[in-house]
C-alpha cells in the first residue's frame, strides 16, 4: 500500500545518512497513532552512532518536501511524514478495488508449502464446542498462509485409534442398540461412551478389558476391527456434514490408524539414538534433563501410544509432502506433550526437525465428554440460527428482501459464534456461556455483517456507479479521513496477524472499521448528493465493504449482502 511513498522517503534519507535505502525502508512503518503522521521512520532500528533524538531533528529539517510528501517532523527518535491527502486517498481506494479479494495479500511465501493440521476430533464422539476452537483457528491459519503466498495444505488427523475404542466397543456390548445406532449413530455412541466411563469408575477391570480389546485391534483381529471400522465410517460421514455447515475444507483426511511403517522406523530411530528406557516391560523416553519428564512410547503389551504414532506420521508426511513447515493446532493442555514430541524429533536428528510448530489455544471450560456435559456444536448452531431468524423476522420489510432467510440466519449465527471466540487472544480460556454466545448486541459478528449489508444496499440503491477516477479531494471530513486511514492499515493488520497467528487482530480491526462506517453513515451521505461528491463517497464506502468482506472471509465466515 505505502511502498511507493516509503521508497521516496527512503531514497532521500539514504542520501542524507549514507545508509542503504533498502535498510531504511524496513524501518519505515505506519505509526500506531494516526495523528502523528502517515509514515514514521524509527531511527533506533538503524543502529546508527550518535543521539537518535538529535538525528531525527536534523533529518526532519534537511528533508526536501514534495508534492507527495508534504511534511516531515521530529518526535523523539522518530521522523514522522505526512503524505498529500488526495494522493494517499486515491492510492488507497484504487489499490483496494484493483486487488479486490486479494487486497493486503503478499507473495512472500511463494514456492513454500505448509501443512496445517487442525480439528482432529476423536471418532464416535459428537463434535462439541471444544473441537470448534481447533477447527476455526486452523482454518484461519490456513487462509492466512495462503494470503501470504504459501501453498497451504489443510489436514484433519482423526483420533481413530487407541484404548478408548476398546472401551467404546465393550460399552456397545453392554449398552448398545443396533436400532439407535442406525437412527442416530453419533449420539448413541456418545451415550454409550458416557455410560461405560461411569461404569468403569465403579469397576476398574473394564479398563483392563478395553486394553485387551485394543491389543486385538493392533494385532489385526478382523472381528474387532470390523466393529471399529463401522464406528469410524459412521463418524466420518457425520463430520462431513458438520464441516460443510462450517464451510471448512480439508485437502487431506487421515488418522492415527493410517500411520504405516513410519511407526516402525520411528522405534528404530529411537533405538539407534539410545533413547529408549525399559520400565516394567514398557518403553519410555527420558526427557527429564530437558525438564519435560518421561514419555511412554510402547506399553507392556506392545501396543503403541500417541508419541510413537506422531513420530511415524511426521516422517511419512515429510516424505509425502516435502513441507517447509507443519503447524499443529492443538489446545494448551497438550503443551508439554508437544514439547516432548518436538524435542524427540530433534534428538533423533531428523534433518527437518525445525519445520514443526505448535499453535495452541485456551480451553472452553465447563465441558467433558466423559461426564456427558459437552455442548454439541450442532445444538449451538441450531439455537444461534433460530435466535438470529427471530431477529430478522422482527423487520418484515427487510425480511421480505432476503432471498434465503434460513441460510442467512445460519451464517449470522455462525458469525456470532466465531467472532465471540476470536475476540480475545487464542491462549485465553473461557467458560462456555450460552447467553454470551447468543448475544447479538454490541461488538459481535452480526454487527460486522450488518455494516457489510448496509454498504451492499447502498451500492444497489445509489444513483451513481463506482468510479475509480472519482474526485477524492472532496473527501474532506474527519470521518472520511478516519475510514480511509483504517482501510490503508488492513495490509499491516494482515501482516501482524501472520506474525502472531492471532485472529483477534483481524476481529478488533473489523469491529473498529465497522464502528467508523456506522459513525459516518448519518452525516456522510451518498443518496441525493451531487454526482461528484456521491461518487467519491461511494468509492470510499465500497472500499470499506471490500475490506470487511476480505476480513470476514479470512476468519472463515461468509459475508452476506442482505439481512
Amino acid at each position: 500500500m505505502y511502498e511507493n511513498f516509503k521508497s521516496e522517503i527512503a531514497t532521500q534519507i539514504s542520501g542524507l545518512l549514507g545508509v542503504s535505502a533498502d535498510i531504511i525502508e524496513l524501518a519505515i512503518e505506519v505509526p500506531k497513532v494516526a495523528t502523528l503522521g502517515d509514515l514514521a521512520l524509527t531511527l533506533s532500528r538503524l543502529r546508527l552512532k550518535g543521539n537518535p533524538v538529535q538525528l531525527a531533528q536534523k533529518l526532519a529539517s534537511e528533508f526536501q518536501l514534495s508534492a507527495t510528501i508534504t511534511a516531515a517532523t521530529a518526535a523523539g527518535p522518530y521522523v514522522n511524514f505526512r503524505i498529500d491527502r488526495t494522493t494517499l486517498t486515491r492510492s488507497v481506494l484504487q489499490a483496494v478495488h484493483t486487488a479486490g479479494s486479494q487486497y493486503g495479500w503478499t507473495s512472500e511465501g511463494a514456492g513454500k508449502r505448509v501443512i496445517v493440521e487442525f480439528s482432529s476430533p476423536n471418532i464416535a464422539k459428537p463434535f462439541h464446542v471444544g473441537h470448534l476452537r481447533s477447527t476455526i483457528i486452523g482454518n484461519f491459519i490456513r487462509k492466512l498462509y495462503k494470503a501470504n503466498g504459501w501453498e497451504a495444505i489443510s489436514m484433519n488427523y482423526l483420533g481413530d485409534w487407541g484404548k478408548q475404542y476398546g472401551l467404546l466397543a465393550i460399552g456397545f456390548e453392554r449398552f448398545g442398540s443396533e436400532e439407535q445406532l442406525v437412527a442416530d449413530p453419533i449420539k448413541h455412541l456418545y451415550d454409550v461412551y458416557v455410560k461405560i466411563n461411569k461404569a468403569a469408575e465403579e469397576d476398574p477391570t473394564i479398563h483392563d478389558a478395553a486394553r485387551t480389546y485394543f491389543k486385538k485391534m493392533e494385532d489385526g483381529d478382523e472381528e474387532v476391527l470390523g466393529l471399529w471400522k463401522r464406528f469410524r465410517s459412521l463418524s466420518i460421514e457425520k463430520y462431513k456434514d458438520i464441516y460443510a455447515h462450517l464451510g471448512v475444507h480439508f485437502d487431506v483426511c487421515s488418522g492415527e490408524s493410517q500411520v504405516g511403517e513410519g511407526m516402525e522406523r520411528a522405534m528404530k530411530m529411537l533405538e539407534d539414538a539410545n533413547m529408549l528406557v525399559e520400565d516394567k516391560g514398557a518403553k519410555l523416553i527420558d526427557l527429564t534433563k530437558y525438564k519435560l519428564g518421561k514419555a511412554m512410547v510402547q506399553k507392556t503389551d506392545g501396543t503403541t501410544l500417541y508419541l510413537t504414532r506422531d513420530i511415524g506420521a511426521a516422517i511419512e508426511r515429510y516424505e509425502t509432502y516435502n513441507f517447509d513447515k507443519i503447524i499443529y493446532v492443538i489446545g494448551s493442555e497438550q503443551d508439554n506433550y508437544m514439547r516432548q514430541f518436538f524435542k524427540t524429533l530433534e534428538l533423533i536428528k531428523l534433518p527437518y526437525a525445525d519445520h514443526f510448530q505448535h499453535v495452541n489455544f485456551g480451553l472452553v471450560q465447563g465441558m467433558s465428554t466423559r461426564k456427558g456435559t459437552a455442548v454439541f456444536l450442532e445444538d449451538m448452531l441450531t439455537d444461534s440460527k433460530e435466535k438470529m431468524h427471530d431477529v430478522m423476522r422482527a423487520n418484515e420489510d427487510k425480511y421480505k428482501g432476503v432471498i434465503d432467510p434460513e441460510h442467512t440466519a445460519a451464517v449470522l449465527g455462525m458469525s456470532a459464534i466465531v467472532i465471540q471466540d476470536f475476540s480475545a487472544k487464542r491462549i485465553k480460556n473461557y467458560e462456555f456461556d450460552w447467553g454470551r454466545i447468543l448475544n447479538f448486541e454490541g461488538d459481535t459478528g452480526p454487527y460486522i455483517q450488518y455494516q457489510h449489508t448496509r454498504i451492499c444496499s447502498l451500492e444497489r440503491k445509489a444513483h451513481v456507479s463506482i468510479n475509480l477516477d472519482a474526485d477524492v479531494s472532496l473527501l474532506t471530513e474527519d470521518a472520511t479521513r478516519e475510514i480511509v486511514t483504517m482501510i490503508s492499515q488492513y495490509p499491516d493488520v494482515l501482516a501482524l496477524s501472520f506474525r502472531t497467528l492471532e485472529p483477534c487482530n483481524i476481529v478488533q480491526y473489523l469491529l473498529k472499521l465497522s464502528r467508523a462506517v456506522s459513525s459516518a453513515w448519518q452525516t456522510i451521505k451518498v443518496l441525493n448528493q451531487p454526482k461528484e461528491l456521491a461518487e467519491a463517497r461511494l468509492l470510499m464506502y465500497a472500499s470499506a465493504r471490500i475490506v470487511i468482506s476480505n476480513g470476514l472471509t479470512l476468519l472463515g465466515l461468509e459475508p452476506i449482502e442482505r439481512m
